[in-house]
């Protein structure tokens, strides 16, 4: 399941992306043109296959373990061709290949349904050598390397080091990642908890859970859609009501990303019965953390609760559901 953050993130993006093309006060929601109409629904259009775009970079990664030890096997085969084939080299280059989880990591991959794969691995194989060479500094690399056979439970910690070195340490795998796929600073969080939950899920009869790629009526979907949709056609609103708890306010002076995280938010107080305000809060906090000023956080939560208190008193937030009310 594509994380709920990662679709707000999406989400505000794609807000982002279509104000700078248009001004969304001057849709008339009640009367939209052709153009307009086009232009919405190509809008909507990107911000799905984004969402999708963001699973099928989980599954590419997941699947990097796999394209490595094949990139290591030819390596092997040239190695094993040679009139005095070094021993140690041919066994080392198969240290991936003696592991039947990376196999059955590979085959659940090929089974997930809907999937589209606009990415392969045989244009980043270029770096194969240069990341070889980095595991083979790894001092868990060579913890397991002694093993002709590993349990399954070193293949799983061995796969959760593996991208765990990769992801963290190596700056350069992150870069390369970047220039391949432009989200992928976007995607990181939400495609590293796949990749572990993927890992803890797997077991040692070869079964692998990976849920099917989304698809146009997903919830996942649904619900960016429904925030692209719902805060657009409802901006003039949110200023007004912005505007009421804002002292000195003035809309050109608070930063673009400020501004659509608000209304977002606005749109999960008002239009998603079952989220509770507390939890909307702090998800929109965390990104703007991560993709406003430095000093935006403050200034957004300081709006965001005045909002809270203010349409909680009108009654205009309703959430159904235990819990789900303020106190």
């Amino acid at each position: 399941m594509i994380s709920r953050r990662l679709v707000r993130i999406k989400a505000l993006q794609a807000l982002y992306s279509f104000q700078q093309g248009n001004s969304i006060s001057d849709f008339d929601w009640t009367h939209l043109g052709s153009d307009q109409i086009r232009f919405i629904d190509k809008a909507k259009e990107n911000l799905a296959d984004c969402i999708c775009q963001s699973h099928a970079f989980f599954l590419f990664l997941l699947d990097l373990p796999y394209q490595l030890s094949q990139h290591l096997l030819e390596k092997q085969a040239i190695e094993k061709s040679k009139y005095f084939p070094d021993t140690a080299k041919i066994r080392d280059l198969s240290l991936l290949d003696r592991m039947p989880l990376i196999k059955h990591l590979h085959l659940a991959i090929g089974k997930v349904e809907n999937q589209q794969f606009p990415f392969v691995w045989s244009e980043l194989s270029k770096n194969f050598d240069a990341w070889y060479e980095w595991m083979n500094e790894w001092e868990f690399v060579c913890d397991i390397s002694i093993f002709d056979n590993p349990s399954f439970d070193q293949q799983q910690v061995f796969l959760e080091e593996f991208y765990a070195s990769f992801f963290e340490t190596k700056e350069a795998f992150f870069d390369t990642l970047s220039e391949y796929y432009p989200s992928w600073g976007d995607d990181e969080l939400y495609t590293t908890r796949e990749i572990e939950k993927t890992l803890q899920g797997a077991t040692e009869n070869g079964h692998v859970s990976i849920l099917d790629s989304p698809i146009k009526n997903t919830e996942e979907i649904e619900m960016a859609i429904l925030l692209f949709e719902i805060t657009a056609k409802n901006n003039s609103v949110f200023e007004a009501q912005i505007a009421e708890i804002t002292d000195n306010w003035d809309p050109s002076r608070i930063a673009v990303m400020d501004m659509l995280i608000i209304k977002l938010t606005l749109t999960e107080f008002l239009y998603f019965p079952t989220i509770p305000p507390k939890v909307t809060i702090n998800e929109y906090l965390e990104i703007t953390k991560n993709y406003s000023t430095p000093n935006s956080s403050r200034f957004v939560n300081g709006v965001l609760d005045k909002l809270r208190i203010v349409l909680d008193e009108q009654g205009l937030i309703q959430k159904v559901g235990r819990g789900l009310r303020e106190k």
